[in-house]
């Protein structure tokens, strides 16, 4: 074998150990990072259940929802999402975040997980508050709320407040959402 040949080899070989070096710091790293985030999941599990048990949690959340801080609107949203036992007292404030582009999804997630404990006419009543003097596009997502959460006789108001309407674009939003969920209207 000559020099060239052995030079080669130490470097291959050089090569792979250095490989295996890196991949094994990289792995501790990567476990290092993974028990933090474990840690932080179970410090934020914590702070929810301590939460959870205040008196003050539902002026605590309508203040967090109300805020500025998009960390403090997303916290208490996924809050509800997760336990919704205060989704009815709050469901106004739900509902104003469901017609804001950047919180519908979420507002509609917290929603739809205490639907089943809101009565379906607070649905009907959000119907008639939001659409009085509504464009084509609060019908659009107010009843895209609806239909998240199933509330279908509230969209069944909206559908035949937007047919009334002399806006040709509201009357499109109803007859878009009486095609795609006619089975569900009563």
């Amino acid at each position: 074998m000559s020099f060239e040949e052995c030079e080669g080899l130490i470097k291959d070989e050089l090569g792979k150990y250095r490989k295996e070096a890196m991949s094994a710091e990289s792995e501790r790293v990567e476990m290092n990072e993974w028990r933090a985030l474990v840690e932080a999941e179970q410090e934020v599990a914590r702070c929810r259940a301590e939460l959870n048990r205040l008196s003050s949690r539902v002026e605590s959340l309508r203040k967090a929802m109300s805020s500025r801080s998009a960390w403090d609107r997303s916290t208490a949203l996924e809050f509800l999402r997760l336990f919704p036992e205060d989704v009815p007292e709050l469901l106004d404030l739900l509902a104003d975040l469901s017609l804001s582009p950047g919180w519908a999804q979420p507002a509609r997630e917290a929603i739809r997980a205490a639907s089943r404990e809101i009565a379906p006419y607070r649905f009907v009543e959000i119907v008639a508050r939001y659409l009085s003097d509504g464009e084509a596009e609060d019908y659009v997502m107010l009843a895209n709320m609806l239909t998240h959460v199933e509330a279908w006789e509230a969209l069944g108001a909206l559908i035949k407040r937007a047919l009334e309407s002399g806006d040709l674009e509201i009357k499109e939003v109803a007859h878009d959402f009486t095609e795609s969920y006619s089975g569900m209207l009563p």
